[in-house]
C-alpha cells in the first residue's frame, strides 16, 4: 500500500496523474493501454464539464481557461482552502490527460487529513450535477460527468449506504454521469460507498499488462478497468511541489471519467445509462482471458478503450474516428 492509501484509509480512501505534468517515457504506457491517441484528436462541439469530487485543485497552467471554482464542503465554503492535499490534483490530471477539452469542476469533499462524513459526501456529488444543496449556493457549472476518487469508511462495508443510493439515483436521472475508484483494499467492490452504488460506473485498476492491479476491489460491482499502476510501475504525476510516482484505483477511475466526457462532448444527448453500456462493451478484452486468473470474481467488462467507446458510440463506425 502506498503513502496516498496508508494516509488516507481511516476515513475516506481516496484511491489521478496530469498531462502537462507526467513523465512522457515512464507513463505513456497508461494512454497506451487506454487507447487514448484519437480522444486526444478530437475538436469537442459541446466541451462537457467533469467534476472532480475530492481534496481539491491546486493552480495549474494546463488548466488554465478550464478549472471553474465550485464549492469547498471541506469547509463550508465559497473560498478556497488555506491548504489543499495533491490528491486532487493528480486526479483533475489524469481527467484532462484524455480529455483536454473537458471544464474542471473543483468540488472540495475532504480536508488535508482525508475527513469527510457520508452527508458531505452526498451533498457534494448532488451539488456537482446542479441539484439544490441546502445552505451551498447554485452551482452555474453543472457537470455531466461526476468523479469520485474516494471510499466511504465511517459507513458500514455492507453495500451502498441507502441514503447515498437515492442521491445517486437522483442525479443520475438529472443526465449527470458518475465514476468511481473501486477501492484499494483487495476486497468485493460492492461492499463501498459509493463504488456499490447501482448505476455507478465503478473503475478497478490495473498494471501495465492488463492484469488485476494486487490491491484493486473487485467483483460484480466493477464496470470495467483501467491503468491504476502497481509497485513495479506506477504513474508519474506533479504531486504538489515534487515529482512522485502514485497507484489506485482513483488513478484509474478519471481515466474513464475523461472518456465518458468524450462521449458527452461528441453525443450530449447520451443518458447515463447509455454513457455506462458503451464503456462496457468496448472495453479491451483482458490479456490473458480474465484480470486476474487466479481469482474469479472478475473485474469488470474488460480494460478501458477510448478509441474503442468513441466508435462504439458513433452512428458512422470506424470511419467517425481515425
Amino acid at each position: 500500500m502506498n503513502r496516498l492509501s496508508a494516509w488516507v484509509i481511516g476515513l475516506t480512501v481516496l484511491a489521478g496523474a496530469g498531462a502537462w505534468n507526467v513523465s512522457k517515457t515512464e507513463s505513456n504506457w497508461v494512454n497506451r493501454r487506454i487507447d487514448a491517441s484519437a480522444g486526444l484528436r478530437l475538436a469537442a462541439a459541446h466541451p462537457v464539464t467533469v467534476a472532480v469530487v475530492d481534496t481539491g485543485i491546486l493552480p495549474q497552467a494546463a488548466l488554465d481557461g478550464r478549472r471553474q471554482s465550485g464549492y469547498d464542503f471541506a469547509a463550508g465554503s465559497a473560498r478556497p482552502p488555506h491548504r489543499i492535499h495533491p490528491h486532487g490534483t493528480a486526479v483533475a490530471g489524469m481527467v484532462h490527460s484524455v480529455d483536454p477539452g473537458a471544464r474542471i469542476l473543483d468540488v472540495r469533499l475532504s480536508d488535508t487529513q482525508g475527513r469527510t462524513t457520508l452527508k458531505k459526501a452526498i451533498d457534494a456529488l448532488r451539488w456537482a450535477a446542479g441539484l439544490e444543496v441546502a445552505g451551498a449556493p447554485l452551482n452555474h457549472f453543472p457537470a455531466r460527468v461526476i468523479n469520485a476518487s474516494f471510499v466511504l469508511k465511517t459507513v458500514p462495508h455492507t453495500g451502498c449506504a441507502p441514503a447515498m443510493q437515492r442521491a445517486v439515483s437522483e442525479i443520475l436521472a438529472h443526465g449527470s454521469v458518475i465514476v468511481a475508484a473501486a477501492g484499494n483494499t483487495n476486497a468485493p467492490a460492492w461492499r463501498n460507498t459509493p463504488a456499490g452504488c447501482r448505476g455507478v460506473i465503478t473503475v478497478g485498476a490495473t498494471d501495465t499488462q492488463d492484469r488485476r492491479a494486487p490491491y484493486s476491489d473487485w467483483g460484480s460491482a466493477v464496470t470495467l478497468s483501467a491503468p491504476g499502476g502497481t509497485q513495479a510501475e506506477g504513474v508519474d504525476v506533479w504531486w504538489g511541489p515534487r515529482w512522485a510516482e502514485r497507484r489506485g484505483s482513483s488513478y484509474a477511475a478519471p481515466l474513464v471519467a475523461g472518456a465518458a466526457s468524450l462521449l458527452l462532448a461528441q453525443h450530449p444527448a447520451l443518458t447515463p445509462a447509455q454513457v455506462k453500456a458503451i464503456l462496457q462493451r468496448s472495453a479491451r478484452p483482458f490479456a490473458v482471458g480474465s484480470c486476474d486468473p487466479r481469482h474469479r470474481a472478475g473485474c469488470g467488462a474488460g480494460v478501458l478503450d477510448v478509441t474503442a467507446a468513441l466508435r462504439a458510440a458513433s452512428p458512422l463506425g470506424q470511419g467517425q474516428v481515425h
